[in-house]
C-alpha cells in the first residue's frame, strides 16, 4: 500500500500535513532566508541523518543567498550592479545561471527577463515603499531593460550603464536543485522543503511514497485542486500575495518586461511542474505575464525542452476556467468540494 504525503502550498507559504509514515520518523525545521519562511520536513529512520540533511541544505541556502542577491553587499549580483558598466568576474555558477536565463527569455521573447530590476526599484517593490511612477517615469526606466544587453565573456559580465540585474525570478529554482541534490546524496526515505512558491520533494528509489499536492484558490489561503506529483519541482507564481493598493486600484509585483507595469494577464496564477527548477521558476514567472493563450502555445512548441515535458494548471484570472495539462490527469488531479461546480476543466 502506498503511503501519501500531502503538501498544501501557497504562493509563499506552505501548510505541510504528512500521514502514513511508520516505517521512518519526521524531522521538521525552518528559517528565514531569501524574504520568506523556508520549511524543511524530512523523513529518515536516523534522526542523525536528518539532521545533518537539513543543516547541509540550510548551509546551501545561505551559501547560495549570499552569491546570487541583489541586495547583500558582496553577492555576485550586487557586484555586476554595482559595477558603473565596467566588466565583473563572477562564478561559474552565476555564469551558468544567467546563461540558463537567457535562454529561457530567448524562448518566451522576453516575458522573462532578469534585467528587470530598475522597474522592480522604481515600482518599490525592492523597498516596499510603493510608489505608482508616471509613464515618463516607465518609459525613461525601459531603456535600461533588455535581457541582450547582459554581456557574458567566459567568467566576466558586464551591463550597460545604468542596468541592474535580479535574478529573483529563478534563483529559487536553482536553489531548489541544489537542495534536492542534498536530499537524493543523503541516506534519507523522503523530503519536502518550501521555499517560498516552489516545493521541492525528494522520494528514494526504495520509497513508495508519493506527493500529493493541493493548489491554492487565489486571495483566500483555501485549497481548490489536488493532485500526485512525480517530478521534483513544484512552483507557483500569481500576482494576488504581493502587491499594493493605490486609489483602490491593486498593484501586483510581476512586471511586464515590454510595458514596466504590472502585467495585465488574463491569469490569476499559474503552477508549473517538471523536473527542471531552474526553467519552472523562470517559466512560472513568463506564463503569468504571456496569458493563457501565449502559454499554451508555448508549451506546444518547448515541452521536449525538459523530459516528459512541463505540466500546468493555469486559472484564469475571472477564476472560470483552469487549464491543466493532460498528462495531470493520471495523476489524480481533481477540484476539490464546491470548486467543482464554479470552474470549469480544460485539459490542454
Amino acid at each position: 500500500m502506498k503511503k501519501i504525503f500531502s503538501v498544501f502550498f501557497a504562493l509563499l507559504t506552505v501548510l505541510l500535513s504528512l500521514c502514513g509514515c511508520a516505517d521512518a520518523e519526521k524531522s521538521t525545521d525552518e528559517m528565514f532566508a531569501l524574504d520568506t519562511i523556508i520549511t524543511f520536513c524530512i523523513y529518515s529512520s536516523d534522526e542523525n541523518i536528518s539532521t545533518d540533511t537539513i543543516s547541509k541544505c540550510k548551509d546551501e541556502i545561505i551559501r547560495l543567498e549570499n552569491m546570487l542577491s541583489a541586495t547583500k553587499k558582496g553577492s555576485d549580483v550586487y557586484n555586476i550592479n554595482h559595477s558603473d558598466a565596467k566588466k565583473v568576474s563572477v562564478s561559474d555558477e552565476t555564469i551558468r545561471l544567467l546563461q540558463k536565463a537567457r535562454k529561457l527569455s530567448e524562448s518566451c521573447d522576453g516575458a522573462f527577463d532578469v534585467s528587470v530590476y530598475e522597474l522592480v526599484k522604481l515600482w518599490g517593490f525592492d523597498t516596499k515603499e510603493y510608489k505608482v511612477p508616471t509613464s515618463d517615469e516607465v518609459e525613461k526606466t525601459l531603456r535600461y531593460v533588455g535581457y541582450s544587453d547582459v554581456t557574458i565573456d567566459k567568467n566576466d559580465v558586464l551591463l550597460k550603464k545604468g542596468m541592474s540585474i535580479d535574478l529573483g525570478a529563478i534563483a529559487k529554482g536553482y536553489i531548489g536543485e541544489r537542495l534536492y541534490d542534498i536530499m537524493k546524496n543523503s541516506e534519507i526515505d523522503a523530503g519536502i522543503i518550501n521555499l517560498g512558491g516552489m516545493v521541492v520533494t525528494y522520494s528514494s528509489e526504495n520509497s513508495s511514497k508519493e506527493f500529493s499536492v493541493g493548489v491554492e484558490y487565489p486571495d483566500t489561503g483555501d485549497v481548490f485542486a489536488k493532485l500526485n506529483v512525480s517530478k521534483p519541482f513544484t512552483v507557483t507564481s500569481g500576482g494576488y500575495q504581493r502587491y499594493f493598493e493605490k486609489d483602490s486600484k491593486r498593484y501586483h509585483h510581476i512586471l511586464d518586461p515590454k510595458t514596466g507595469k504590472p502585467s495585465e494577464s488574463d491569469i490569476s496564477s499559474v503552477t508549473v511542474i517538471s523536473d527542471d527548477g531552474v526553467a519552472n521558476d523562470a517559466l512560472s514567472t513568463a506564463f503569468y505575464v504571456m496569458g493563457v493563450d501565449e502559454t499554451l502555445e508555448y508549451l506546444k512548441n518547448h515541452n521536449a525542452d525538459v523530459e516528459d515535458g512541463y505540466s500546468v494548471i493555469i486559472l484564469s484570472s475571472d477564476k472560470s476556467q483552469v487549464f491543466v495539462s493532460e498528462k495531470l490527469k493520471a495523476d489524480g488531479f481533481e477540484l476539490l468540494d464546491g470548486y467543482e461546480k464554479e470552474i470549469n476543466i480544460n485539459y490542454v
